[in-house]
């Protein structure tokens, strides 16, 4: 989906290199390219977002981070890509958004190579976020083979790319407030949730976990992914049985002797060459047959599911939805995915309510495809993080409301939107994008249904004393 619209993002961004001297060794940043509001219209245009969808508030800069991270026993150098947002006054500090990306072969198609899903971080920046999106192991500067769908270098790559952002600010010129907002889609919305587990579990008193967005991520790849896709006689992307094979017996080492227990020939000698950071996934696709009793061994896939196997360990250690979530998680999903079975979300979201989570919500997209799905879930995802983030805007208003969570469904709208969590017997007031009061009340009920079809197409915020939601009208 994101590689069908490079030539028009091509002509919106320039490149040239220029080395910032690490503050410290293991950090290292190299200024890619920088977007002026104009290039950010387009560039927003050439994903074809609706106009004044997502108004651009701040020039962007985009560096290039090299950075160490722990993976197995050792430490290895990685890549990932930083955006700021230019010229900012904020007291607080910026809040700050890691997207993880979705699956990549081609190591130079990630995110600090700014191929066509990276350029997002613009856009995310463009509205107050300093974005920050790992490349993962093996993609991006990274030589060694990508570990596909392998949770904890998932989340590395993403806490220690903040890390690293954090030790670079002063010398780059931004601030980072306290706020960290997660989101990501496909493989992304599987390492989202990963590192949303692992900051709320292991880094809450360096980068508390404010919000996670997880969009059409294999959150429960050994009761639901895998099973619904065995079932299957065919796979719409036989390369990700094979990109898993290859990853998890580099993390494990007990998944086969020989790529031939599971391959048929010539596939089983012929896929370990395709998997060398060049091939594109379309490649591999088109080589690889269908009919998944084609290319895998009689029998494999019954077997691969069994109690004891290590197959289906290895898939438990990868699952990312057993924990209790302290800060609002927000999944998104669409019902007719042909490659993330939608129904992760919803075993994510019941076992996390049942287990006594309070703030989990799922966004059902209607019935789109995985590439349908995505742009749809990413700006739902942004906009959700967007109106609860604090961007140092609302100092000095009324403290009346301070503290509730206010929430807008649905949102997008092109119609009704209902605001939720709302202080009764308050003022409030609806503020277009230049801040200025497009009308305001009385809340004479904790809800409120607002009629949004005389407002022009934007971005506008809904203030309550000191609590605040940002509404996208298409």
């Amino acid at each position: 989906m994101f590689r069908t619209i490079t030539a028009s993002l091509a002509a919106c961004a320039f490149t040239f290199a220029l080395t910032i001297s690490p503050a410290v060794k293991a950090q290292e940043a190299e200024l890619l390219s920088t977007m002026g509001i104009g290039d950010l219209t387009a560039l927003g245009s050439a994903f074809g977002i609706p106009p004044g969808l997502v108004n651009p508030s701040f020039e962007v800069s985009a560096y290039r981070v090299t950075y160490d991270m722990p993976f197995l026993d050792s430490v290895v150098s990685v890549s990932g890509a930083l955006f700021t947002p230019l010229s900012m006054d904020l007291a607080c500090g910026a809040p700050t958004m890691t997207y993880m990306h979705g699956t990549m072969f081609v190591r130079e198609d990630a995110p600090s190579f700014l191929g066509s899903e990276g350029q997002l971080g613009f856009l995310m920046a463009s509205l107050g976020f300093v974005t920050l999106m790992p490349d993962y192991v093996g993609l991006g500067t990274s030589d060694l083979l990508h570990p596909y769908i392998h949770a904890q270098s998932e989340a590395d790559a993403g806490v220690y790319l903040l890390e690293a952002a954090s030790v670079l600010s002063e010398e780059l010129g931004y601030t980072m407030g306290s706020e960290n907002f997660v989101m990501g889609y496909s493989q992304g919305g599987h390492a989202a949730m990963a590192m949303a587990r692992e900051m709320q579990t292991n880094w809450n008193d360096e980068f508390p976990l404010t919000a996670a967005a997880p969009m059409s991520g294999p959150y429960d790849l050994s009761g639901t992914q895998f099973p619904m896709g065995f079932a299957q006689e065919s796979y719409s992307n036989p390369a990700y049985m094979a990109y898993t094979a290859l990853a998890w017996q580099s993390i494990y080492g007990n998944l086969y002797n020989d790529l031939s227990d599971w391959f048929l020939e010539p596939y089983a000698s012929e896929i370990p060459g395709m998997f060398d950071g060049m091939t594109s996934g379309g490649a591999i696709n088109d080589y690889l047959p269908t009919l998944t009793a084609d290319v895998i061994q009689p029998g494999l896939l019954e077997s691969l599911l069994e109690e004891g196997s290590p197959f289906l360990a290895a898939a438990q250690d990868n699952d990312v939805y057993e924990w209790v979530p302290e800060s609002p998680i927000q999944m998104y999903y669409c019902t007719m995915d042909e490659q993330v079975f939608y129904e992760n979300a919803l075993l994510a979201e019941t076992h996390m309510n049942d287990a006594g989570a309070s703030a989990i919500t799922t966004i059902n997209g209607g019935p789109l495809t995985h590439g349908g799905c995505a742009l749809l879930s990413i700006l739902g995802g942004t906009l959700w993080s967007a109106g609860q983030a604090d961007f140092c805007s609302l100092v000095g208003v009324d403290e009346q409301g301070a503290g509730l969570a206010l929430n807008a469904f649905p949102n997008p709208t092109s119609g009704d939107v209902r605001i939720e969590g709302l202080a009764v017997g308050a003022h409030w007031t609806l503020l277009d994008a230049s801040g200025r009061k497009v009308f305001g009340g009385v809340a004479e009920a904790s809800l409120l249904d607002m009629k949004t079809g005389q407002l022009a197409s934007g971005l506008y915020t809904f203030v309550q004393g000191a609590s605040a939601v940002r509404i996208a009208v298409q």
